[in-house]
């Protein structure tokens, strides 16, 4: 099955790949995880390298960079996982609109290990966990901009 989620933030692309690129920690802003990491002597960018990721639910994704397009996006595909999902590719990317706004997106080609579950899995990736991942990427943005934002200093005079 084939998934595609979209949305637009008003970011420049340049600030949303800042926050997608770090690859090791992608639960900064992926709502279902609970934390991620380099494994395997990982430890840079490039095709090969590898991250576990620890859900929430107690179950667990091991991923390999299998293309990275400095900018624009990078694609996983999963060797291990105690998912009911076989043969599952992502990819996590960004598209500059304009100056102000981007279209951050996530496309995902998976294969349930059983037949009975792929309309669930089908609804829960393309409603449910890509929209969560993307909105959790939004307001990952909107926390570092207002943490960049000059502070206000009191007068005591």
């Amino acid at each position: 099955m084939k998934i595609l989620v979209t949305k637009s933030i008003k970011a420049p692309a340049s600030a949303i790949w800042k926050l997608l690129s770090d690859y090791s920690n992608i639960h900064n802003f992926h709502p279902l995880l609970k934390s991620s990491g380099f494994i395997e002597g990982s430890c840079t960018h490039e095709p090969g390298a590898t991250r576990q990721c620890d859900m929430l639910d107690g179950s667990f994704l091991k991923e390999r960079i299998i293309d990275w397009k400095e900018g624009s996006h990078y694609s996983v595909e999963v060797y291990e996982t105690s998912m009911p999902v076989t043969n599952s590719k992502a990819t996590l990317g960004v598209t500059k609109l304009d100056g102000k706004q981007s279209l951050a997106y996530m496309y995902i080609n998976m294969k349930s290990k059983y037949l009975i579950l792929a309309p669930m899995l089908y609804l829960m990736f393309r409603y449910f966990a890509g929209p969560a991942i993307l909105r959790g990427l939004n307001k990952a943005i909107v926390k570092e901009e207002r943490a960049s934002e000059p502070k206000l200093q009191l007068s005591t005079k």
